[in-house]
């Protein structure tokens, strides 16, 4: 079951705070208590299920990817990426970034419009256990909204209370103040929401203490603080302990589509929900993209090699995101499932009527049969022979350089664990797979990475849980690692191989002080670009415009 948040966000559209742009209107766009709809059950219903709608412009579109994977060790930009001065920190990455600013807005509408949901609560015409459930589901969005904008502009406004007016000044708030905030909202959504795994989409106790526990890894990472590892580690233990979720043995079908729906997947916590309706997948701008188009982005130009034309099976080649080498090289095929559960290395032949003899170059091709395949490895002389007039290879040495340097930004390796053969038509763009926000794998990873100093050898144990659960079949003695592996730069790379893709990324690097230093060792494109002046984004020049405070609300240090 899914929300149908669209039905009732119309009604609540007029709230919204995007940037100082909005501050400078003459209409009030956020005195909403004084209308009579919002002092009904339906009113009030409509503002909470409008505080969700800002997931949908981060999780399942875009933009989200490259902030949050490219430039970063693990992706780079392809052929028709559209944000390459995210990818490579190019000397025009600064505040004229018309994606930067669009996520501005989307995140302070967002969280505008939990202010003003807030401030519809606690409300006369709802029970008791409505009210909790309610304040407990905003503020939980609220920290997540609140999380996002500090971690990726660092010091900058926070906003509390619904915007009213003509604001024309912008306030700094220190990072620390954004999540004192972020932790008492989550204290208030553990104790006001029931325990309970998310079925339709809604927050959960449960989505609270794993989202906290995330907050305290992020916070404890930062600022090296004892008790912050202590708590994140007691609440993913508490987390996988409830029973309600468990590992897929089958890596890959944890993607498929039959498992695509949040509520049923056992090792979803958290997750946004869309369907195949696009008229219920609503949310703030039409212009992000339709849906969970998630699975675009990272589809090689398939349609134009030996035997191929675009279908619905192989998707809509966007071609956005390459793998860098090191991805692919991080993972063990011969004993974690994941690369194959995460990749995409085989072609299939599907051009209507093909017969044997008519692809030039490959005679002996013919519908259904083999078309390309990719390596990560340099092609041997038998696979090159038994390829011969059958199929194409592309190895490690047709797409990359030996330090990596892409050869090829059209034709690689493509992550598909987000692909959905069950779409419509082969150039639709939405997807109904739920985007998912919170798996229990991460709560193996959290509990690893806070307890490794502290408890090393219980640390270990659920890294062993989970990498043994990653195993293929007959090879977990091959996946166990020893407490001497347990190092940051080792749990780094298990969270590449167990979360790639999935907009974690670029703040794992962040918080952890090694994005600099990985990127200028694995990403070719950006190496010699990155400095720790990327560790924020720039603030939206439109934002700095229309402030009159300009001396003190200035563009984050480095950029123009």
């Amino acid at each position: 079951m899914k929300i149908k948040i669209a039905a009732l966000l119309m009604a609540f559209s007029l709230v919204g705070l995007t940037s100082c742009e909005d501050y400078l209107s003459e209409t009030n766009k956020s005195g909403l208590t004084e209308d009579p709809f919002f002092q009904t059950e339906l009113g009030i219903t409509a503002a909470v299920n409008a505080s969700y709608s800002g997931t949908r412009l981060w999780y399942g579109k875009e933009f989200p990817s490259a902030f949050a994977e490219t430039g970063t060790d693990l992706f780079l930009r392809g052929g028709d990426n559209k944000a390459n001065q995210i990818s490579d920190y190019s000397v025009d990455l600064n505040g004229a970034q018309a994606n930067l600013k669009d996520y501005w807005g989307h995140l302070y509408k967002a969280l505008n419009t939990c202010n003003t949901a807030l401030k519809l609560l606690p409300a006369p015409v709802l029970s008791e256990a409505l009210n909790k459930q309610y304040e407990g589901e905003v503020r939980f969005l609220r920290a997540h909204y609140l999380w996002l904008i500090t971690e990726t502009w660092g010091d900058v406004v926070l906003s509390t209370e619904p915007t009213i007016g003509v604001v024309t000044t912008a306030k700094r708030s220190s990072v620390e103040a954004f999540y004192k905030v972020i932790f008492a909202d989550l204290d208030i959504a553990i104790a006001n929401l029931a325990p309970t795994k998310s079925t339709t989409g809604r927050i959960t106790q449960d989505v609270a203490k794993a989202f906290k526990a995330r907050m305290s890894l992020t916070r404890a990472s930062a600022t090296n603080n004892a008790a912050m590892y202590a708590q994140a580690a007691t609440l993913a233990k508490e987390v996988i302990a409830s029973g309600r979720y468990s590992l897929f043995s089958d890596f890959k079908s944890l993607w498929d589509m039959k498992n695509s729906e949040g509520g049923t997947n056992s090792e979803v916590v958290y997750y946004v929900n869309y369907t195949n309706d696009d008229t219920m997948n609503g949310d703030y701008d039409a212009a992000a993209g339709k849906g969970n188009n998630s699975h675009l982005h990272f589809v090689m130009v398939y349609d134009k090699q030996p035997g191929m034309e675009r279908s619905v099976a192989y998707g809509r080649p966007y071609q956005r995101y390459v793998p860098t080498l090191h991805l692919l090289d991080l993972f063990n095929e011969n004993v974690d499932q994941r690369y194959a559960g995460t990749f995409q290395t085989v072609w299939k032949a599907n051009m209507a009527n093909l017969k044997a003899g008519t692809v030039n170059g490959y005679p002996k091709m013919a519908l259904g049969d083999t078309s390309m395949v990719f390596l990560k490895t340099v092609a041997t002389p038998e696979q090159t022979a038994n390829a011969s007039g059958r199929y194409k290879i592309f190895d490690r040495n047709t797409m990359y350089k030996t330090d990596g340097t892409l050869l090829l930004r059209s034709q690689f390796i493509q992550m598909s664990k987000l692909m959905d053969p069950t779409r419509l038509t082969a150039n639709q763009e939405w997807s109904a797979r739920d985007g998912f926000v919170i798996r229990i794998a991460e709560m193996y990873l959290i509990a690893a990475e806070a307890l490794m100093n502290s408890n090393p050898t219980e640390a270990l144990k659920y890294m062993n849980d989970l990498r043994k659960k990653r195993a293929i079949a007959g090879k977990e003695a091959d996946m166990e690692i020893a407490v001497k592996d347990l190092t940051i730069d080792f749990i780094l790379d298990e969270r590449a191989r167990e979360l790639a893709g999935e907009l974690f990324r670029w703040y794992d690097l962040k918080r952890t002080g090694k994005l600099v230093s990985y990127v200028q060792k694995y990403n070719m494109d950006a190496k010699a670009n990155i400095k720790e002046t990327h560790n924020l984004r720039p603030i939206p020049q439109v934002q700095l415009d229309a402030v009159t405070n300009k001396e003190e609300f200035k563009q984050n240090p480095g950029y123009n």
